[in-house]
C-alpha cells in the first residue's frame, strides 16, 4: 500500500536499542591490601554483587513490561545477570510527537559490601560518533530534524508511577561522575530508562516517512569505594 504523505507526515519510528547494557563495575577489587610483606590480604570480588531485578524486594528476572504513552508499542525489556548484569531488547516504535516508553526496574544489593554509583556512562552508538544515530528509510526526508527530538533519560533512585518519575538522580546522554550515592546491603533502587519523541518546535519540519534510531550502551558502574 502506498503512503498518503499528505496526510501522514510520519509513519512510524522505530527506535531500536541494540542493547542498553547497564553494567556493574569491580574496580575497586583490583588490588590488594597488604599488611606485612608476607602476607596478602585478597577480598573475593564474588562477594561484591550488584544485580538488576524486576521486583524491589526480591531479585527477580522476570521481563520488564513497559509503560507506553500515546501510539507508541514497545517490546518486553530481558534481565541478564549472568556477568555483567545487562538490560536488553529496548525496543520501541513510535508514530507521532510525544509518544514515549518508560522501562522501570531495580539495582539490588546483594553482596556483602555496601556499594557505590560512581560513574553513568553513554557510549557512542555503533558506526557513529555519539549516542544516538538515525538513519533515514528510503523516500524519507527532514530526518535530521526528528532526530533532535528523539531521546533518552535516565533516572536513578526515583520513584515512577504511571510513566512519570519522581525524585532520583536524572542523567541524559552525557558521561557523569558521581560521588556519596550508596546502595546499601540488601537494598535497592529504582532505575527508569525513558525513552522519548517529544513535541517541540523542531517537530514543526517532522520527517516524511520511517526512520529508525540506534543508540549507544549506557553503562551504571557500581564500586565497593566512593569517588573522589
Amino acid at each position: 500500500m502506498e503512503k498518503d504523505r499528505g496526510t501522514r507526515l510520519i509513519a512510524i519510528v522505530a527506535l531500536l536499542i541494540g542493547a542498553i547494557s547497564l553494567t556493574v563495575g569491580f574496580s575497586a577489587y583490583s588490588s590488594s591490601l597488604k599488611i606485612q610483606p608476607s602476607l596478602d590480604v585478597k577480598p573475593d570480588a564474588s562477594t561484591f554483587n550488584v544485580d538488576f531485578s524486576y521486583q524491589e524486594d526480591e531479585l527477580q528476572t522476570t521481563p520488564i513490561a513497559p509503560y507506553t504513552s500515546g501510539s507508541a508499542t514497545a517490546e518486553n525489556a530481558n534481565i541478564s545477570n549472568e556477568l555483567d548484569p545487562t538490560i536488553s531488547n529496548l525496543n520501541v516504535k513510535f508514530q507521532e510527537p510525544g509518544d514515549f516508553v518508560v522501562y522501570k526496574f531495580y539495582a539490588r544489593n546483594v553482596g556483602k559490601y555496601k556499594a557505590y554509583l560512581t560513574n553513568v556512562t553513554f557510549k557512542n552508538a555503533d558506526g557513529s560518533e555519539s549516542f544516538k544515530k538515525c538513519i533515514a528509510m528510503e523516500g524519507t526526508n527532514y530526518v535530521d530534524e526528528a532526530c533532535k527530538d528523539i531521546s533518552v533519560t535516565v533516572t536513578i533512585g526515583g520513584n515512577t508511577n504511571s510513566g512519570v518519575t519522581e525524585g532520583g538522580l536524572q542523567y541524559k546522554e552525557s558521561a557523569t561522575s558521581i560521588s556519596g550515592h550508596a546502595l546499601a546491603i540488601n537494598d535497592s533502587e529504582e532505575i527508569a530508562v525513558k525513552i522519548e519523541y517529544k513535541n517541540t518546535s523542531n517537530t514543526q519540519q517532522r520527517a516524511d516517512g520511517d526512520f529508525k534510531v540506534v543508540f549507544g550502551d549506557i553503562v551504571l558502574t557500581y564500586s565497593s569505594a566512593d569517588s573522589r
